[in-house]
């Protein structure tokens, strides 16, 4: 609806509640009286013992929790103490407050009393009280007629109990004096003391149904009455979490119901709520002109009257006494145009069996759902009410207080409530409700890049189906299209400072196959971010609509975790880029019986795309499976939605001829070492060496010729590959920015520069001794071969699959060469004869000499002649 609607909407309640309050003021403004406590009560003992300190919340804790229910007389006597610990137990626990509804309850209070220093101080004075309507739920268009009667104490002060006790008598009528109710044993603050009893007649049957840990029941009979007494001491405080499901309920309480069967709910509940057969007047009219218009399809009689409920029929509940239960009359309700479930679900049922179309009214639990089958059998069990009905032979499920709900004949979206009460005389078993179709949001956020200065261009386009339209139209709908753009904007202006709208948004809206289609265009200026460092443009993207679906979970998660089932969406992320992407396809998935997502990266052209895909299964992550969920959460929110990428821009020249500096910083510091090192080696001072008579240094000949071509050829060729594979650019070093390979990436190039630089210098290094002849040449140059078989062994079979590269042939081959060629060499130069005679020069190179021709003559063996 349109703002000015609802703002006239709510000016007409708020004249209807002005109404209700004037007729009650006529009858009497709720009263509050002063009695003495009930003669009917049974004894409490004293208790004195206090809870842990390290347990206690908000500064105070119950020491007393008093109540005893007398069945018979419909009265509740309630006692309460609170002890104040801190000085935050006088801000939150100094007030009293008790609701009740003056239609049918009457309250007592029967004492307040202040402890300070085990005296008693007297503070009831019924003109303290503040008798204030207390209605929670008029934001929900739902008046109750409730009260609340206000005490504020005042001077109260730390250490303080503070003792109140009254009494609710009464019951609402609409329940035919059938007791039922639902007990708890337990809160979410510390109990020191607690006490309930039940008070019945022993002819009144009662059903009794125990959840969580409660305390024994102690039965016993005294002046015809039967008593059920439940008593605990030192009771904790229940486990309580924002994010726990709506019919998760650990606390311990007991449910007591008078009813032996559903179908006992089901007759009362009719007997209430009959189906309108004698329908005249407005309403009779327009059942006669959808008839008309119907003909005999009776889909589409159904899906006219179902539209006349939802959408001219506004809700609104004016739910005082026996409405909290019983529905206004059909015609009545259509007349006003306003009611609540159960006053839709009935005009409803009413228009539908006119036309002799079968429909009953349901009752349901719009929290609990399915867990309603926990219950025994007890009005309470529900909270909403909806319809079922047979069209042509299809059993059909409608809730009557969707508005704006799209979809074609029987085909309309329907809660997963899980389990219902079909009223319908003769049933006497709750019935399984069959899950609906469920629909679907597919986004996709194009961002197309101009170039690296001019506005991104961002196109959003999101198309709801089934149940994710019908909440879009309806939030369209009750806001205007000025707001709805202002708020989209707001979305993205937290991602993106620099971000304006460019066009107005655009709605497609198909009522009948429910779909709704909205398309949002923005400008982001300063998409991308210089990084200081390499001095590059980066850009980067998060997929926030797949991470903010997701609960906090910590350590102090104790319960289980709601999730905003039914959900399913898929995602995509298209960022149009100049130059094409060069990158690694890439997908992850997790499948878990309660969610399942995936995520997939891909390139085609100039566009990458990043698609997601998440799925709700259930409505909640269990509590075993929390330690799953939190691990699958961190792994999605910090590997799988975020990706980054690098721009160079193609019309600048510098960034045509852009350099990566760290490598080439790297490379020069890894030459100077190397230099050093090689020098200090090489001037190492080695042995004197002595040559015989005759004898001298050899030339360089035989096979050494062709090591000495190697040499030259290996260092020559890999200084070539650092610039055939582009090592330096800064091009190269971005090409997998983003990508979940990126760092093993970057380090495989990190590998490939410093291990081809190591051996280009290497074999410069052993080309020199060679050339000089070095005494030093031989460990040296089998360290070499040995190096050398290191470095291309390593790359195959740890560098490439490091980043998922593909093991070339190549690759292969150059491996297995190096290896033979290592085995060949390295016995060479261990063995030969020419290698020990040829690399005997010394350093420093003079530091040689010759045997004189006498020391070889004596040296020689004599001859006889």
């Amino acid at each position: 609806m349109s703002k000015c609607l609802k703002i006239y909407l709510t000016l007409i309640f708020c004249l209807l509640l002005v109404l209700f309050k004037s007729q009650l003021a006529k009858a009497g403004t709720p009263v509050i009286h002063q009695s003495p406590r009930p003669t009917w009560l049974s004894s409490v003992k004293t208790y004195d013992q206090k809870p842990s300190a390290r347990t206690i919340e908000r500064g105070f804790f119950y020491a007393l929790i008093e109540e005893q229910i007398q069945v018979e007389k419909q009265a509740d006597y309630h006692h309460v103490i609170r002890e104040i610990v801190s000085d935050a137990g006088i801000q939150n626990a100094s007030q009293i407050s008790i609701s009740f509804d003056p239609a049918f309850e009457r309250l007592d209070f029967h004492d307040i009393t202040v402890w300070r220093d085990n005296k008693p101080l007297n503070r009831l004075k019924i003109s303290a009280f503040k008798v204030l309507a207390d209605e929670k739920n008029l934001s929900d268009f739902l008046y109750q007629g409730t009260f609340s009667a206000l005490c504020i104490l005042d001077d109260i002060r730390k250490g303080d109990r503070i003792e109140y006790s009254y009494t609710l008598t009464g019951r609402n009528p609409i329940f035919k004096g059938k007791y039922c109710d639902n007990i708890y044993f337990q809160w979410y603050t510390p109990i020191a003391h607690q006490y309930t009893a039940v008070i019945t007649s022993p002819q009144r049957k009662l059903n009794f149904k125990y959840f969580n840990k409660t305390p024994k029941v102690t039965v016993s009979e005294n002046v015809g009455l039967k008593q059920y007494a439940y008593e605990d001491f030192q009771i904790p405080a229940g486990e309580d979490d924002n994010n726990q499901p709506a019919w998760y309920d650990p606390l311990g309480h007991v449910q007591i119901s008078e009813y032996n069967s559903w179908a006992d709910v089901v007759d009362w509940a009719l007997s209430i709520n009959p189906t309108d057969t004698h329908i005249t007047g407005e309403l009779a009219d327009r059942i006669k002109k959808l008839k008309i218009e119907a003909g005999n399809d009776k889909e589409k009689y159904f899906r006219a009257a179902v539209r006349t409920v939802q959408n001219e029929v506004r809700y609104m509940g004016i739910e005082i006494g026996q409405y909290s239960h019983r529905a206004n009359d059909p015609q009545k309700v259509f007349k006003q145009r306003y009611g609540d479930c159960k006053d839709k679900s009935l005009l409803l049922v009413s228009m539908l069996n006119a036309n002799c179309i079968e429909a009953h009214m349901v009752l349901v639990n719009a929290s609990r759902n399915e867990h309603i089958a926990d219950y025994i059998p007890t009005y309470y069990a529900f909270n909403h009410a909806v319809v079922t009905a047979n069209v042509n032979g299809k059993q059909v499920w409608v809730d009557a207080t969707i508005d704006y709900q799209g979809g074609e004949g029987t085909d309309i979206y329907f809660p997963d409530y899980g389990r219902g009460l079909v009223l319908k005389a003769g049933n006497n078993a709750l019935t399984t409700i069959p899950p609906s179709k469920t629909g679907k949001i597919t986004g996709k956020d194009i961002y197309t890049i101009k170039d690296e200065k001019s506005p991104v261009l961002l196109t959003v386009k999101t198309v709801y189906t089934g149940n994710h339209a019908d909440n879009v139209r309806d939030r369209l709908a009750s806001n205007s299209t000025a707001e709805t753009e202002k708020s989209y904007l707001e979305y993205y202006a937290k991602i993106y400072t620099k971000i304006e709208r460019k066009d107005s948004l655009a709605i497609s809206d198909d009522l009948q196959k429910n779909i709704i289609t909205t398309t949002e265009t923005y400008l982001i200026n300063n998409f991308f971010k210089k990084d200081s460092t390499t001095n590059r443009l980066t850009g980067g993207l998060y997929a926030y609509s797949i991470s903010e679906m997701f609960p906090s979970i910590t350590g102090q998660t104790k319960t289980p975790v709601s999730l905003s089932y039914p959900y399913n969406l898929e995602y995509t992320q298209q960022i149009i880029l100049p130059g094409g992407w060069d990158i690694t396809p890439d997908s992850a998935s997790i499948n878990r019986d309660y969610f399942r997502f995936s995520s997939n990266r891909n390139a085609v052209g100039d566009s990458l795309f990043l698609k997601y895909k998440l799925t709700f299964l259930k409505d909640n992550a269990p509590l075993n499976k929390l330690a799953e969920f939190k691990g699958d959460i961190k792994t999605i929110n910090n590997e799988e939605l975020s990706y980054s990428f690098s721009y160079i821009g193609a019309g600048s020249a510098s960034s045509a001829t852009a350099v990566n500096s760290f490598l080439i910083i790297l490379t020069v510091v890894l030459i100077a070492g190397f230099v050093f090192l090689c020098m200090r080696i090489y001037q190492r001072e080695t042995p004197a060496i002595v040559f015989a008579h005759g004898s001298g240094f050899h030339p360089i000949g035989g096979w050494l010729v062709l090591v000495t071509i190697g040499l030259a050829l290996t260092a020559l060729a890999a200084i070539f590959r650092e610039f055939s594979d582009h090592i330096f650019s800064l091009h190269t070093w971005t090409l997998y920015a983003g990508s979940r390979h990126e760092f093993n990436y970057k380090l495989a190039l990190v590998y490939q520069l410093v291990g081809d630089t190591i051996l280009a210098g290497y074999a410069i290094f052993c080309l020199v001794l060679l050339l000089n002849k070095r005494d030093i040449l031989p460990s040296f140059i089998i360290g070499y071969f040995i190096y050398g078989l290191i470095f291309f062994t390593l790359k195959i079979i740890v560098v490439q699959p490091l980043h998922k590269a593909t093991l070339t042939n190549d690759s292969i081959s150059v491996a297995v060469r190096s290896f033979v060629v290592a085995v060949i060499w390295i016995s060479y130069f261990k063995k030969s004869t020419r290698v020990a005679e040829t690399f005997i020069v010394p350093y420093p190179p003079y530091n040689y000499s010759y045997e004189g021709p006498e020391t070889f003559a004596k040296e020689q063996p004599h001859q006889e002649g």
